[in-house]
């Protein structure tokens, strides 16, 4: 017993020490009497072994007010040695800052001198990490929740450990350099320099604003994204965007190898809004700029020779990432439509023309408008449209297969993988309500000629009637399951029998208020309270190609019969007369110009 009582007082002695010892006694105490020591050994001079003597351990810190935010720097509280040279091959955190011309580092009478002094810029102006910390945990940010961990050098516990590898080296530190030498060519920032030319060869200047570098309205704002984010979260959304937002638009740049995206995510990484070196008159003019002038002074424009412009199309669909999105060959970004043999689908027009503004084409592709010179628009249409050679199609399961399943699935369902990202969105084509409700001579209609304002393309070059209809019969036994049966015809008139006025439209507009807009919204775009519960979502009726293509038998029997498989009811059961559709049809082909370019 009195043994057992030794034992665990002598375990309770023992914790209390080190609890105490852990409380009193600090890591950078004995780094710095390190240095005391070492610095001793090292000394020349009385003078300078008694200075040293005299010295006791203290929280050394700098406040830097000169850089953006007010910064309290206690760095070299264990940095004790980054200006004292004989340190220069010991080990950190005993270790002389190197020094270096590339960073302004001059020689004078043997000895350096710094172009960044400590007591001026401290060491979070280019290292960042939290100044105040006076423990590696937190100084250097592997702190999960510190935001500003020390660049390139230290990882989070939360990063993921197979990006860690490429989320280390000095090279980024250059987007801090860039806050103060934003030149795209200062020799000390090469790889932000990499990065930025990235940013323009793989088109990401279509979809992001950076001010003062682009002015793309799709995807986010980037001109701050360095100071919002960390450097494995913008890795991350280049890598694999829907790792780490499901619903991203943003393609996987295939064509991109780590080092590519490293350098991307350095340039990025720069971008935190205010640069320390600009004064409000220059971000005023980068401001007036916009940045459509800067992106075409970016762009290296490639010269065009007639005799080699199908080629050198070739080359800049290629080079310009277009496959980032497209698939094209072997080539599939997955997001947008097959471009493999877009010359027997579009003719050399539409192709130039939607290269040029695709929302005028199709009113709501995600698709941006780039800023490519006339003549490489030209090239890369004639590269395009010269794509004739059709693939394949022994059986209709095949043709289904090679041209249906990117956008309504394997299943039939609609749920191709680029599906998400059209609008609107592919039928589902197991939907047996709806494929009874249209009649053949339509269904093959829609095969061959498409549907205008949609992704839906005009096959009727590679499948002639029959081929089309054999392509409906196994779409019906293989995801409709049922016989099929043709829908007895509504007696609904051939032309909209109230003719368009002032009037009629005041009333279809009444109308389309107290009924429609719920769900297809009062501009009309579908995008009315109700369709973010809607799927497929209602139509966008400002969709002019789409209103050009139909006839108004088509729209009086949508109105008033509904569309099977959707959430269009019958208004025929809520009272609506053929004069009243005839007044909403005036209001809704009144929302739309005449469109631009055919299908």
């Amino acid at each position: 017993m009195r043994f057992a009582l030794a034992i665990g007082t002598f375990l309770i002695l023992v914790i209390h020490g080190i609890v105490f010892y852990n409380q009193f006694s600090h890591r950078w105490e004995r780094h710095q009497i390190a240095y005391f020591d070492q610095a001793r050994g090292l000394a020349k001079t009385d003078a300078e072994r008694q200075a040293l003597d005299a010295r006791k351990p203290r929280v050394e810190q700098t406040v830097v007010a000169d850089f953006g935010e007010t910064r309290v720097d206690r760095c070299i509280t264990c940095h004790m040695a980054v200006d004292d040279p004989r340190f220069a091959a010991y080990a950190h955190p005993l270790k002389t800052h190197p020094y270096s011309t590339a960073m302004g580092d001059v020689q004078k009478n043997g000895k350096w001198e710094r172009r960044h002094k400590f007591n001026e810029f401290g060491c979070t102006v280019c290292h960042d990490g939290q100044g105040r910390g006076l423990s590696p945990f937190y100084a250097h940010g592997e702190d999960e929740f510190w935001p500003d961990p020390l660049l390139g050098y230290t990882t989070q516990e939360n990063w993921r450990k197979d990006f860690r590898p490429m989320l280390k080296g000095k090279e980024y530190m250059e987007a801090n350099c860039a806050q103060c030498h934003p030149s795209p060519d200062f020799k000390g920032t090469p790889t932000i320099r990499r990065g930025m030319d990235l940013f323009y060869a793989s088109n990401c200047f279509g979809c992001h604003r950076i001010e003062g570098l682009s002015d793309g309205t799709i995807g986010p704002d980037l001109s701050e994204v360095g100071r919002k984010f960390k450097v494995d979260y913008i890795y991350a959304r280049i890598k694999d965007p829907k790792s780490i937002l499901a619903t991203s638009i943003m393609p996987k740049f295939n064509m991109l190898k780590d080092e590519d995206i490293k350098a991307l995510v350095i340039f990025l990484k720069s971008r935190k809004g205010k640069n320390f070196s600009e004064t409000e008159m220059d971000r005023y003019r980068i401001r007036a700029t916009g940045g459509a002038e800067l992106v075409q002074a970016h762009i290296k424009p490639v010269a065009i020779q007639p005799a080699t412009m199908v080629k050198q199309g070739e080359q800049l669909v290629v080079d310009r990432a277009c496959t980032a999105c497209h698939k094209l060959g072997a080539r599939d970004g997955q997001v947008a439509p097959d471009l493999s043999f877009e010359g027997l689908l579009k003719d050399a027009t539409w192709i130039e023309g939607h290269f040029r503004n695709p929302k005028a084409y199709l009113p709501d592709s995600i698709m941006p408008a780039f800023r490519f010179t006339e003549d490489e628009f030209k090239a890369m249409t004639a590269y395009l449209a010269g794509l004739k050679v059709p693939p394949p199609l022994p059986t209709p399961e095949a043709t289904f297969k090679a041209l249906c399943v990117r956008c309504h699935g394997e299943k039939g369902d609609g749920l191709g993988p680029i599906a998400e990202h059209l609008d609107p969105a592919p039928r589902d084509l197991t939907k047996a309500a709806f494929m009874r409700s249209k009649p053949m001579a339509r269904l093959v209609g829609s095969i061959r000629e498409g549907v205008p304002g949609t992704s839906m393309p005009a096959w009727g070059k590679l499948l002639d009637e029959q081929k089309a209809k054999d392509l409906l019969g196994y779409i019906q036994t293989t995801f409709v399951k049922e016989p099929r049966t043709e829908p007895k015809p509504h007696d609904v008139p051939a032309v909209n029998p109230v003719p368009s006025s002032p009037e009629s439209i005041a009333r279809g507009q009444a109308t389309f208020v107290n009924r429609c807009a719920g769900c297809h919204g009062k501009k009309g775009d579908g995008k009315g309270p109700n369709s973010l519960d809607i799927l497929p979502k209602p139509r966008n009726l400002r969709n002019a190609a789409f209103l050009a293509g139909i006839q108004d038998r088509r729209l009086f029997e949508s109105i008033l019969y509904g569309v099977q498989g959707t959430a269009m009811p019958n208004w025929i059961d809520y009272g609506l007369t053929n004069n009243d559709v005839g007044d909403l049809v005036n209001f809704i082909r009144n929302l739309n110009p005449k469109p631009k370019g055919g299908q």
